[in-house]
């Protein structure tokens, strides 16, 4: 076993470009679904916050429920729709990294809209009041609300990254595993497990473990200066 961890070691320090490529190809797809995480579940968490506490709650209910989706699930469904049987088949977006980013926004939205949503609620309703006694509307008073519960977008948006960048399903059935294009670490570790190199597959799984762990401790100072 410390043979193999050495080797891993060795592959990664060496600069192994296949391995440094795939890691490149995680990073973008994920972060591009965070992106779009952001793009349409700000303006979702807003609105519901903005509601009556039976929408909000009912809001908080199904992010939290979609948030405990298997990654095989969603994976499936979005095969189905894109296949070429499918409705969305006309796309061919099926084994694309699109396909991938698609399926990791739907993992990464519901922890946005939970985190942030939950902090909107707790802003003193002074707040609010506030913002309509000057007469502020609209999307004015959407980005105030919004700032103000900052951190918990960017914790979101950490948390939200993390489950996308170490998620197997989705990625593996909606993107196929091809090699420079759509592989990523945990299909990469996946097809290197069953190939029997341990070697390759400890590097990959040391770079993910590296960055998981990074992006939560982001989380934690940026949470812990606040």
């Amino acid at each position: 076993m410390l043979v193999e961890i050495g080797r891993a070691l060795t592959l990664i320090a060496s600069g192994d470009v296949e391995v440094w490529q795939i890691a490149g190809t995680s990073f973008a797809v994920s972060l591009s679904a965070v992106l779009a995480a952001l793009a349409i579940g700000l303006p979702v968490t807003y609105r519901l916050a903005t509601s009556t506490p039976r929408t909000a709650s009912i809001g908080i209910w199904i992010a939290h429920s979609m948030a405990a989706l298997p990654t095989v699930v969603i994976g499936l469904t979005l095969y189905f729709l894109f296949s070429t049987d499918g409705p969305l088949g006309w796309t061919r977006l099926l084994y694309t990294r699109t396909a991938i980013a698609i399926g990791q926004t739907a993992l990464a939205l519901p922890l946005v809209v939970a985190v942030v949503l939950g902090a909107l609620r707790r802003l003193p309703d002074s707040a609010q009041e506030s913002l309509v006694t000057h007469g502020v509307t609209g999307a004015r008073r959407m980005s105030w609300l919004l700032w103000e519960v900052r951190p918990a977008i960017v914790s979101g948006a950490l948390l939200a990254f993390s489950r996308a960048f170490t998620e197997l399903g989705t990625a593996l059935i909606v993107g196929g595993n091809i090699r420079g294009a759509t592989r990523t670490l945990t299909t990469y570790i996946a097809l290197e497990y069953d190939r029997g190199d341990d070697a390759r597959a400890i590097a990959l799984g040391l770079i993910l473990l590296s960055v998981a762990l990074a992006t939560n401790s982001l989380m934690h100072v940026f949470l812990k200066d606040r």
